[in-house]
């Protein structure tokens, strides 16, 4: 089974803090669901999986295909860069 690529991420949207809100509970345990329904499918590459994480430094949803058998990451959606790019723009916020 061969997957075609994943759009990764609409850039034209704002891009929000993210605050503990009811809602952003909510849309968490539906994407945490939805990972552990693609897992047990036949979706998801043979011997990977998704994991779904909050990234340390921005607190950004993260959803990372790992190897099963290892636990390494070989993909993350979004990209670290994008995180990074989130991540620096944040900060030119806070300074001006």
């Amino acid at each position: 089974m061969e997957i075609g690529p994943v759009n990764r991420a609409d850039l034209s949207a704002p891009v929000n803090p993210i605050s503990p809100t009811q809602d952003s509970i909510s849309t968490v345990r539906q994407v945490v669901v939805a990972i552990r329904g693609l897992n047990k499918s036949e979706l998801v590459a043979e011997g990977r999986a998704l994991v779904y994480a909050r990234d340390p430094e921005t607190r950004r949803p993260v959803i990372h295909v790992v190897e099963r058998e290892t636990g390494n990451v070989v993909d993350q959606i979004p990209l670290e860069e994008v995180l990074r790019m989130h991540a620096e723009m944040q900060a030119m916020l806070k300074e001006s």
